[in-house]
């Protein structure tokens, strides 16, 4: 005969809820020069990386902003001059573009490297804290860009194939609405490629120069980081739990 289950009757032991506590994300560059200000510390990225960076987030607004048909159009009216202006912002469009991820691992790598020549591995924290600021002002800077030349193909097409200018438009018009959206995409490229560097090369080679993991890399995880407010709903939804009251 199977035996019966007894069960206790009563309210059980409640769990007491988890603590949580606040803290303020810091970066620590002591150690460091500071620039030609006195007051800040100057970092100077070569014209080849800034091109290619830049070349290579105009290519992905394009892309998440589904504007590259509205900006390839610009050669149906001018083919030579809408070539130059093109090929500036997004010419994996017209020619295929450099893979971007072996350029961001030679600079963090080389980065590595004179932190540990120099004995400061700070040194390497304000490399990334840099790229990570020329990143976040290039992205507004392409957007601005893609926007003003899709603009400039609107006006090409005032007057003739009324069809088509109204197709351009309202992909312009949707373009602009989704500008928050688009940057969210391109940044979580951008934090996916600094994770991936991460794994494969950086992580394993920081430990073996400076021994255990230092704490102030923790900032540089954090999914918000590429935000120009440092907050959003749709990746703190995806990524974090959330607790209370939360404004949208």
């Amino acid at each position: 005969m199977p035996r019966i289950p007894i069960l206790k009757l009563g309210s059980s032991a409640e769990t007491p809820p988890p603590r949580l506590s606040t803290y303020s994300p810091s970066l620590s560059l002591e150690g460091l020069q500071l620039g030609i200000d006195n007051i800040r510390h100057d970092v100077w990225l070569t014209p080849s990386f800034t091109k290619a960076t830049g070349a290579h987030i105009g290519k992905l607004i394009a892309k998440f902003g589904n504007v590259d048909g509205v900006m390839s159009a610009e050669s149906a009216g001018s083919p030579k001059a809408a070539k130059n202006i093109f090929s500036k912002v997004v010419p994996a469009l017209a020619a295929k573009n450099a893979d971007l991820k072996p350029l961001l691992a030679d600079l963090l790598r080389s980065a590595l490297g004179r932190a540990k020549s120099e004995g400061n591995p700070t040194l390497d924290l304000l490399v990334r804290t840099a790229l990570i600021k020329f990143l976040r002002s290039e992205m507004q800077a392409q957007f601005a860009s893609a926007l003003d030349r899709c603009r400039t193909t609107l006006k090409s097409y005032e007057g003739v194939r009324q069809q088509k200018a109204l197709e351009y438009r309202e992909k312009v018009a949707a373009f602009q609405i989704a500008k928050k959206n688009i940057l969210r995409q391109v940044g979580q490229e951008f934090f996916r490629l600094f994770r991936e560097i991460d794994r494969q090369t950086l992580a394993a080679m920081r430990r073996s120069l400076f021994g255990d993991e230092i704490a102030d890399y923790q900032v540089f995880l954090n999914q918000l980081i590429f935000l120009e407010e440092g907050r959003d709903s749709y990746l703190a939804a995806e990524h974090y739990v959330l607790i209370g009251g939360f404004e949208n």
